[in-house]
């Protein structure tokens, strides 16, 4: 996590910006090195001649040095103070100005000065002791500091003064350069031993010792931290290869890390097979060398070159205009954002990898810091387990290590990408605000451009931008309690597509259930249709946005394009050739580019409560909308495994989680745990599609006055453009069991050109929407409800991706089935006039004719026919007779058809029934005739 980018393009520059410096601190190191200039021109210039010097006579009329009478009483009055040791003072001020110009910062700047003045008065009483002459000099070669130490110190003799003047020289060598000096003695000795060829045994780790074994000239894998992202001028030392065999060299490094001499005797095999536990309660028998851990701290690197924002021109919009007159908001209307790495901090993150490497070798684990690497939020310190340490030794004293740095708590990060170091990540004490202004001046113009829908979500714990694009996702998934910063996070969101895409190249449709979260938004230029308050409404628009995917896909297939980048490409004159209109009219209505569509959903779970169609429209646009442009961004405080479904999950491959209730809602959104850890106000996990590795970063804040800004200024220039579908979409109306009413959808009319447009297809044999904006000369919305009401007539099949619906009737077909359902109209309008006699003397021709074949086996089979039979026949004829006669009366009254259709259907079915009964009697006679033929057979 600490060095790798977690946007899907790098967006830093390839070469580090150069430090950004306020006018003041410009200014003041500018007439610093002036300064610096003028003294040392004036030091090189000096002339004993030159008044107000009397150690010459005569003195020069005009004064011989560079800079003139000020130069020469600048050199005559330091030379007569400190003599030859005012060069140390001169070189001091040198380095000084080389290290700020570099941009890297001087920590406790009063005491390098000290230590500069006492090495100058050092080496001018060293020099005045070996060189007591006063030569050129006003009072000889070390001033009358040196003259009046000397003086003072006589009762030393010289050997004794010497040995006082070269300790002071040196404790204000460490006053100056605390972190050089140390390793002076450590560099010397490590020459001396390679010059030497000696081999001084290493009382270090018996993993060390076996390193050693192995190869000599191997170098511990722990020996050298990582530096990243820029090169310091302690590279150089860090850079040198020691020798194996330095023992001093390793007790530097390694100091505190030495076990009790007997364990250090045990043989490596016994080493092996046990593992290392760390016992709170047993302190170790050999505590830390904290002096030496505080100068192996002091010699890592912090990687605290942030990428700097490029400059910026005035109030110029990061975005080109459009010729057409719509304007992009300008950077200028977004907070600065705040000071850099300080100084302070630096020191701070210092003292914390010090007392972490105390904790861990307290606590009997084999490791040490080995990088530093701060972030707006946390700080990320890696550390290098020795072999045989399992990285669960750390986990168990994650709260130990947490109440020895004074933390809320500290995460253990076991693995991180290219390296085999353990990541300890510490919030900071003082958090950085992610503005994001910063984060747009950092990507550039031309990263941005490669990016559909840019989307600047914050800063990772090493301080490098988080910059992603939802085309490439394509959908996301955020979750997080109140307060967390998931809603200010989809505001940056909005706001990262209002300052970088035109209308005409994303739409939004806005879910916000709280009716606060997004009210600010309900003016942008970029809205389908207003923000959407009611859930049921919300459901409708979701459902909506399915059909709007099928649609698209057919205009795709007739295009002849995979995905809608490739339709937006086309110039129009290949949209011509492609789609072939028959006219002017007709190709106006070609669309000439289509927009991506984001839908972004405040809470998921009230949606999820609404209606149970919703599971099934996410997932579907989720599975399949990815080539047509659609997106969807899904935010919930309640990440339960009923709202965050596992169909839901699998096709939301990006996720963010900021802080969660509890272990368990970490894993439902992340599929792992930590999210319950992090501290809030815009810290995040976030799970790229790309990668597998949860990423720790800060988001973007966003306040309320920037959205105002944004909003008022592209009120000016433009005005909401809603679609007319969604305006006059209302919400379905849903049963006691949450389903929905299927009245609502048959009860809609066709729209007019119903049959012209059934004509169409079934001629072409094509279920096409282009095919009848051309020949019906129409809208492509138009189009596309028709297409949709053929399809629920039942003459088209269901859409298949890129391929045409298939076709289910001819043109025969439909004609006749209309000419059938013109017939039923009719007779249902105008019934006809039942007869009483008439049926009466149907019935006795149907009976006669069945009976015709054997009349005297019927009369027979009549005789024997059993009583129950007989009675059946006479209740079912004095039930006709009674119908037969109320439709006498009916049929009187022919006033109203409605009732007279009512009339004629109670008939059908009289007629029916009557039919099927006599013919069950029939067969009850056959029967019962070819049982009494049996019976005669056998007598």
């Amino acid at each position: 996590m600490a060095t790798k980018k977690t946007t899907p393009k790098k967006l830093t520059p390839t070469a580090p910006a150069p430090p950004e410096r306020s006018m003041p601190k410009l200014i003041g190191w500018v007439l610093l090195a002036g300064l610096w200039l003028l003294v040392t021109a004036s030091l090189v210039g000096f002339d004993p001649a030159d008044p107000p010097s009397h150690a010459a006579a005569p003195l020069n009329a005009q004064p011989a040095n560079f800079c003139g009478i000020v130069g020469a009483y600048i050199s005559h009055e330091l030379y007569l103070m400190l003599g030859q040791g005012v060069w140390l003072l001169v070189l001091a001020a040198l380095a000084y100005l080389i290290i700020t110009a570099a941009g890297r910062p001087i920590t406790q700047l009063p005491l390098r000065i000290a230590g500069a003045a006492v090495m100058a008065v050092a080496a001018s009483a060293i020099i005045a002791l070996i060189l007591p002459g006063a030569g050129s000099l006003p009072e000889g070669s070390g001033g009358l500091l040196a003259i009046w130490l000397v003086t003072e110190l006589a009762a030393f003799q010289t050997f004794g003064e010497i040995i006082i003047f070269m300790t002071m020289l040196i404790i204000g060598a460490i006053l100056v350069a605390d972190q050089w000096v140390a390793r002076v003695p450590v560099e010397l000795i490590s020459l001396l031993r390679r010059a030497a060829g000696l081999r001084i045994p290493r009382p270090a780790f018996a993993w060390a010792r076996r390193a050693a074994s192995n190869a000599a000239t191997l170098e511990p894998h722990t020996r050298r931290p990582t530096v990243r992202r820029e090169v310091t001028p302690d590279d150089d030392l860090h850079h040198e290869e020691p020798d194996e065999e330095d023992g001093d060299v390793d007790q530097l490094d390694h100091d505190g890390d030495h076990e009790p001499e007997a364990h250090d005797e045990e043989p490596d095999d016994q080493y092996e097979q046990e593992e290392p536990i760390p016992d709170p309660d047993a302190p170790a028998t050999t505590g830390p060398d904290l002096d030496a851990i505080r100068a192996k701290i002091a010699n890592l690197p912090v990687a605290a070159n942030r990428p700097q924002p490029a400059p910026t021109v005035g109030a110029a919009p990061l975005v080109e205009q459009d010729l057409s007159g719509y304007k992009f908001p300008g950077i200028d209307l977004l907070i600065e954002p705040e000071s850099q790495f300080t100084e302070q901090q630096e020191q701070r993150v210092r003292e914390q990898a010090e007392i972490l490497e105390q904790s861990l070798q307290t606590y009997k684990i084999q490791a040490e810091v080995v990088a530093i690497d701060p972030g707006p939020v946390i700080t990320l310190f890696e550390v290098q387990l020795a072999p045989g340490t399992k990285v669960s030794a750390l986990n168990r004293i994650s709260s130990d290590l947490a109440r020895a740095l004074k933390s809320q708590n500290v995460r253990i990060v076991p693995n991180t990408a290219g390296k085999s170091t353990v990541g300890v990540e510490v919030p900071n004490l003082e958090k950085e605000k992610v503005r994001l202004k910063e984060l747009m001046t950092i990507g550039g113009k031309p990263a941005l451009d490669a990016m559909a829908l840019p989307m600047f979500l914050g800063k990772d714990a090493s301080g490098n931008p988080v910059i992603a694009d939802l085309a490439t996702m394509p959908h996301m998934l955020i979750a997080g309690t109140t307060g967390s910063g998931k809603s200010v996070c989809m505001n940056s969101i909005i706001v990262s597509f209002l300052l970088t895409r035109k209308p005409d190249e994303v739409k939004l449709v806005l879910v916000d259930p709280k009716m606060v979260e997004m009210a600010a938004f309900k003016n942008i230029p970029l809205l389908m249709c207003p923000v959407v308050t009611e859930m049921a409404r919300a459901t409708a628009i979701l459902e909506w946005a399915t059909v709007k995917m099928d649609e698209r896909y057919e205009l795709l297939a007739e295009a002849g394009v995979r995905d809608l980048a490739g339709y937006n490409k086309l110039t129009l004159k290949e949209k011509l050739e492609r789609f072939d209109p028959a006219d002017d009219e007709e190709a106006a209505r070609i669309p000439k580019k289509l927009p991506r569509l984001v839908f972004i959903i405040d809470e998921l779970a009230d949606l999820m409560i609404t209606n149970k169609d919703v599971e099934g429209h996410i997932v579907r646009i989720a599975q399949k909308a990815r080539a047509v442009g659609i997106h969807l961004i899904l935010a919930t405080q309640r990440p339960q495994a009923n709202v965050v479904t596992g169909l839901i999950k699998s096709n939301m491959p990006c996720r963010i989680s900021f802080k969660v209730a509890s272990s368990m809602d970490s894993r439902i959104v992340l599929d792992s745990k930590g999210a319950e850890l992090l501290l809030g106000q815009g810290d995040m996990l976030y799970l790229s599609p790309r990668s597998s590795k949860l990423t720790r970063a800060q988001g973007t804040l966003v306040d309320e006055i920037e959205i105002r800004r944004v909003v008022r200024f592209l009120k000016e220039f433009s005005e909401p453009s809603f679609e007319p579908q969604l305006l006059q979409l209302r919400a379905p109306s849903v049963d006691d069991e949450g389903e929905l009413d299927d009245d609502e959808f048959a009860s809609a009319e066709r729209d007019p050109l119903f049959e012209k447009a059934v004509e169409v297809v079934l001629e072409t044999q094509r279920g096409s929407v282009s095919l009848l904006q051309r020949r019906l000369t129409i809208g492509y919305s138009r189009s596309s409800r028709l297409i949709e009401q053929i399809y629920q007539a039942g003459i088209i099949g269901e859409h298949k991706g890129s391929q045409a619906r298939e076709v289910l009737m001819n043109l025969d077909d439909w004609h006749a089935l209309q000419a059938q359902i013109q017939a039923d109209a009719e007779a249902a309008a105008d019934p006809p006039t039942v007869n009483t006699q008439d049926l009466e003397s149907q019935d006795a021709d149907a009976v006669q004719y069945e009976t015709d074949d054997d009349e005297d086996e019927e009369i027979t089979a009549e005789l024997d026919t059993d009583t129950k039979v007989e009675q059946e026949v006479e209740e079912e004829d004095t039930e006709d007779d009674e119908e037969l006669e109320y439709e006498e009366g009916e049929s009187e009254e022919d006033e109203d058809a409605e009732e007279e259709a009512e009339e004629e259907a109670e008939d059908e079915e009289d007629d029916d029934e009557y039919e099927y009964e006599y013919v069950d009697e029939e067969e009850d006679e056959a029967d019962e005739e070819e049982d009494q033929e049996e019976e005669e057979e056998d007598r």
